[in-house]
């Protein structure tokens, strides 16, 4: 299990680095962004919300991989904005419903998009 979370925590670290490096470079090329005003927004969000829902999936992970009744064997966890979507097969429908109340318990959590089916 240790060694399942410091995957977690390092694929988390790598990803970060990305954006980071691209948000330098977009700082250091103004001509690459668009001028004041004139409507075009950012799709993906600032760094700073990147990292904020990084490090919610992360802890949602960790609370998921921890829990007697999930241990998150095939719950895939992804957050934009806040917005958290589980996704996967588990094995009831107490699995389904135990997923969302840990994930409703992570601070930062928006809301919750449980797209998690039960295994025939």
């Amino acid at each position: 299990m240790n060694k399942m979370l410091a995957t977690t925590f390092a694929a988390t670290l790598i990803g970060l680095s990305a954006p980071v490096a691209l948000a330098a470079s977009d700082a250091a090329s103004p001509e690459m962004r668009p001028a004041a005003g004139d409507g075009t927004q950012q799709e993906s969000g600032s760094v700073g919300q990147y990292i904020d829902d990084a490090a919610i999936t992360t802890k949602v992970k960790a609370a998921l991989t921890t829990d007697e009744l999930t241990r998150a064997r095939y719950i895939d966890v992804e957050t934009t904005r806040g917005v958290v979507t589980l996704s996967g097969e588990v094995g009831s429908r107490a699995e389904v419903e135990r997923a969302s109340m840990v994930t409703a318990s992570i601070e930062g959590v928006a809301s919750i998009n449980n797209k998690l089916t039960v295994r025939p």
